[in-house]
């Protein structure tokens, strides 16, 4: 009795001796961070307001007069191009870049995403974006 336990288990130990190497289990991945951003536009990362989250931008060679760049709120305030133009290259954007416009009227914003709360407004010859994640 004795031999046929050690037979088995040896012929056990030599089966998973020459088994094919089990394969790795598969990690779940989040989804790519990576955002593409159009030609035509600049990130908010690249123009100084690194806490910004990655792919929000403004059109390419807007003009920003100030900005704040904190963990929680990020804001620029836009003198250039007009917010009408600001606010449609958001509604291109925005979308690509992980939000979603949940109010639209008179070229002002609001939006989401992530963690990101966003708000877009214009004011005469001016315009603000401004992003939060302290809501």
């Amino acid at each position: 009795m004795r031999r046929i336990l050690a037979g088995m288990v040896a012929v056990v130990a030599l089966v998973g001796c020459s088994a094919a190497p089990a394969s790795p289990t598969p990690t779940p991945t989040s989804p790519s961070a990576a955002v593409s951003v159009p030609a035509d536009a600049v990130t908010l990362r690249d123009l100084g307001l690194t806490n910004a989250p990655e792919g929000v931008s403004l059109p390419k060679g807007a003009v920003v007069s100030d900005m704040i760049n904190m963990g929680n709120n990020v804001t620029a305030v836009v003198v250039s191009p007009s917010g009408a133009e600001v606010a449609e290259h958001l509604r291109t954007t925005l979308p690509a870049a992980g939000f979603t416009i949940t109010a639209d009227g008179a070229d002002s914003l609001l939006f989401e995403g992530g963690a990101w709360q966003g708000a877009f407004t214009v004011n005469g010859e001016v315009a603000a974006l401004s992003l939060r994640t302290d809501r």
